[in-house]
């Protein structure tokens, strides 16, 4: 399909009289996989694993720190965040590990990067002013869509792409859990703080969207209903929520180590030993609908169609 494809584009790209040679695809992974970050070789890199822990693989050997993969849809890219231009930004990276690229030309701290359902956006946290901000994929087109407030928390996109959960800081010692309606802007609260203890975030959307997961410091990680009702302890004395794309496992960290949660029997195994391990990100290539979708053939369509609309003006 992506030969037939490529190939496509090649033809098009001569009848619009463009020289250019037909792009290179990056490829997605064949099987599931899990993308996560860890320090075994003294500073912070990307491996990705199979959902079992086994065929844990090294993505990134570079001497700054990389860390918190986030899988595009398609399984094609990995976003992280790396410190290795001296400040902590956001870089794209193929899904071997190859092809490592900023995202935008000029710098700036912006943490969390996570993508939109269709995989034209990435929002992300600037913490030069602590506010969440949507980009393109090609860093050109910058939206700035709430502040989170100081020490504000990561932003994470619902499954449906209408709204972005994160955690909100009003006050120092005051930090609720909302969601924004991209489309209206209109915020809602959904966990607010009213005991002694601190949300942080990223929250982790279920994949049909009906709950979100966070993690509560002195307790552990919680669940409540996209509607932010029936809050309860999910798994006590543990951060860094992730649903499986199915959603029916559950992935957690618990003294530096990943363990992976069947929510049907409620049975843990690990899949991490030594070191520290965190940021867990979980590709299933299955979930990929059969035939493309328009939608997420972001880039590449998008550039040929305003090449060719510009060649075909020239010829007028």
């Amino acid at each position: 399909m992506k030969f037939q494809f490529c190939f496509l584009l090649c033809v098009l790209t001569l009848i619009l009289g463009d020289a250019q040679v037909c792009p290179v695809f990056a490829e997605a992974p064949k099987a599931a996989k899990i993308a996560f970050g860890s320090k075994r070789d003294g500073n912070a890199e990307i491996y990705i694993m199979n959902p079992d822990g086994r065929q844990q693989v090294n993505l990134t050997w570079h001497a700054a720190e990389d860390f918190g993969p986030a899988w595009s849809p398609t399984g094609e890219h990995i976003a992280f965040n790396s410190d290795r231009d001296g400040i902590r930004d956001i870089y794209l990276m193929d899904a071997d590990g190859t092809n490592v690229r900023r995202v935008f030309q000029s710098s700036a701290h912006r943490w969390c990067p996570t993508w939109s359902p269709d995989g034209q956006r990435i929002a992300y946290l600037n913490v030069d002013d602590w506010s969440i901000y949507i980009t393109t994929i090609d860093g050109e087109q910058v939206e700035r869509i709430v502040s989170s407030g100081f020490l504000g928390g990561c932003p994470t996109w619902s499954p449906d792409g209408s709204e972005i959960a994160f955690v909100s800081a009003p006050e120092p010692a005051r930090r609720l859990l909302k969601a924004i309606n991209l489309q209206t802007r209109k915020e809602r609260v959904l966990v607010p703080n009213q005991v002694p203890r601190t949300l942080w975030g990223p929250p982790a959307w279920s994949p049909d969207g009906t709950r979100i997961a966070f993690y509560w410091s002195l307790k552990g990680i919680y669940v409540v209903n996209s509607n932010g009702k029936r809050l309860k302890l999910f798994i006590s004395s543990a951060i860094d929520p992730l649903w499986s794309p199915h959603g029916d496992e559950f992935i957690y960290r618990r003294n530096g180590q990943l363990f992976k949660l069947n929510l049907d029997n409620r049975e843990s195994i690990k899949l991490t030993h030594g070191a520290v391990n965190f940021d867990a990100d979980w590709f299933d290539p299955q979930l990929l609908p059969v035939q493309p979708q328009a939608s997420l053939l972001t880039t590449m369509w998008a550039t040929l169609k305003k090449d060719g609309t510009r060649n075909a003006t020239s010829l007028d």
